[in-house]
């Protein structure tokens, strides 16, 4: 080919590219012109009408507008969050605090977080204006929070994780934050940290035991949320004691947060309408509630197996059918949470963001570690079926909320103080539905252990955390055991009684390597399972 020939293609072919370039540009300038400041023609996943991602949607217009928007990028923080004391004036404003937590509260908090002086509030967010169109705002947690989970499941996102500030504050001298590395939320009080006495003066984030994640200096995304008429919040009031409300408990109709449920559980979400899942949570009474649980016995990854399933997994709605994929690979936690309880068969292992709702509401007033006053939750740690990687999932700790990933295969705390894991199942219902209190008889039976390393009287042992379905208060199960070296398994010589909550535990002296199973007397026998040497 001439070169003069060459040059006439290739000035072509680069003006064909610029054409496209433009043509390309334009559109997406349109589609972007198309969401409007009332919310007319804006999706998730448009850009915003002040040039941002949209990021949320309300699904209708709610008292702080309907959408939310995001600026595309972080900017390291120009101050520290405040100082130790409430931004609410009079310490311990609990209600107040875990009010801000809530998705639309960010504009109310970053205004309050300014009223008090806060160097971050006055560094990000000047004096809001709606009339000169300016109104970015710190995001709550729960803003902040659905702002990861939009940019995690988008796999075109590409960014440096980093760790980002809330405007809700969680204790008087503690403020949520997010690593945006994976999603975790923290606060880092009640001695996750030992001896923090604040958070509020971080400029760069902590170094955690067990994370890879470095520390690195905190940022803020800034949000929005449009289209905004000067609402304000509902009334907020923790629940203190819960209601009898006939007509929700017999009837499942008007239902309020803290009635007594259709389950006799308590009513901790209203959705305000029905969604596909249902309208309202009820979280189950403390005597369905199982203590030191693991997980799953098996990784997971093929029941979450990307990003997406996994983001998925935490939303509301979710737990019902985390808790039937868990099932399916005989997951401790979710049998125990899905056993029949209370005269209901409905239950589940509730997903990360449902279980906090019980959180939210119910746990407060806690006296050192006492069980709660309404709810009777443990300070500890409570599964929810919301996977993390495959190897470990998310739980929630009840002295303050924080949620962490754990070892899919603990049944409790390694270290001091040994607290177990524990389950607390919730259910779903609609307006008028009912509860399921026809439970089927089940004609099958499972028995599911788990086994870990344990210290008895100051000896080296085991111990044997058990579930089962289908057997009857009372049964009793036996151990089989092989030490390395012997050829078949010899039966022991205690007999294990299964409790009314189905599970039983065993636990024996020994330093060596052990394999066992456990065996009912009608023959129904469980996994085996292998605990290391110490």
């Amino acid at each position: 080919m001439k070169k003069s020939t060459r040059i006439i293609y290739l000035f072509i072919a680069i003006l064909f590219a610029v054409s496209s370039v433009a043509i390309v540009t334009a559109e997406g300038q349109a589609n972007a012109s198309t969401c409007q400041e009332t919310g007319v023609g804006c999706a998730v996943g448009m850009t915003g009408p002040r040039g941002g991602t949209i990021f949320y949607d309300a699904g209708s217009q709610q008292w702080w507008g309907r959408y939310l928007e995001a600026e595309n990028e972080s900017t390291v923080a120009k101050g520290i969050w405040g100082d130790p004391s409430s931004i609410y004036g009079a310490p311990g404003n609990v209600a107040a605090q875990r009010q801000s937590m809530s998705i639309g509260m960010g504009r109310l908090n970053t205004a309050a977080m300014r009223n008090a002086g806060s160097p971050l509030a006055v560094g990000h967010a000047r004096e809001i204006d709606d009339d000169v169109g300016y109104d970015w705002y710190i995001p709550s947690k729960d803003e902040l929070s659905a702002l990861y989970d939009f940019r995690a499941s988008q796999k075109f996102w590409r960014s440096t994780p980093k760790p980002m500030w809330t405007s809700s504050e969680s204790e008087d001298s503690f403020a949520w934050y997010q690593l945006f590395h994976d999603g975790t939320q923290f606060t880092d009080a009640n001695g996750i940290l030992p001896r923090l006495k604040t958070n509020k003066s971080y400029m760069k984030s902590a170094v955690h035991v067990g994370s890879g994640f470095l520390s690195s200096p905190m940022n803020v995304n800034r949000v929005r949320a449009f289209p905004y008429f000067g609402g304000q919040p509902p009334a907020f009031a923790l629940v203190t004691a819960t209601t009898e409300n006939p007509q929700c408990s017999s009837l499942a109709i008007g239902c309020r947060i803290g009635d007594v449920g259709p389950g006799g559980g308590i009513v901790v979400y209203d959705a305000g309408s029905k969604q596909s899942w249902g309208q309202y949570l009820e979280v189950a009474p403390k005597s369905c509630e199982t203590s030191r649980v693991a997980y799953s016995v098996t990784k997971t990854t093929s029941l979450f197996p990307d990003t997406t399933a996994r983001v998925a997994s935490k939303a509301m709605g979710g737990g019902k059918d985390n808790t039937e994929k868990l099932k399916k690979v005989s997951s401790p936690a979710a049998l125990a949470a899905s056993k029949p309880c209370n005269g209901v068969s409905d239950w589940f292992l509730p997903s990360k963001d449902e279980l906090n709702e019980a959180f939210r509401w119910l746990s407060h007033s806690r006296k050192g570690v006492q069980l709660t006053p309404v709810g009777q939750f443990e300070r500890g740690y409570y599964w929810t079926s919301s996977d993390y990687n495959g190897s470990t999932a998310w739980s929630q700790y009840f002295a303050d909320g924080q949620q962490f990933d754990r070892v899919q295969t603990l049944t409790g705390n390694r270290k001091p103080p040994a607290r177990p894991f524990n389950v607390r199942p919730m259910r779903a219902f609609s307006e008028g539905q009912k509860s399921v209190t026809e439970i089927p008889v089940s004609t099958e039976r499972s028995i599911i252990i788990t086994g870990s390393r344990t210290s008895i009287s100051g000896k080296s042992g085991v111990t044997v955390n058990g579930i089962t379905t289908g057997f009857a208060v009372g049964s009793l199960v036996s151990v089989f055991v092989r030490f390395p070296g012997q050829a078949r398994y010899s039966k022991g010589r205690a007999t294990i009684s299964i409790g009314a909550d189905g599970t039983f535990t065993w636990s024996r002296r020994t330093r060596k390597k052990i394999y066992l199973y456990m065996q009912s007397g009608d023959g129904t026998k469980s996994p085996r399972v292998i605990i290391p040497a110490n």
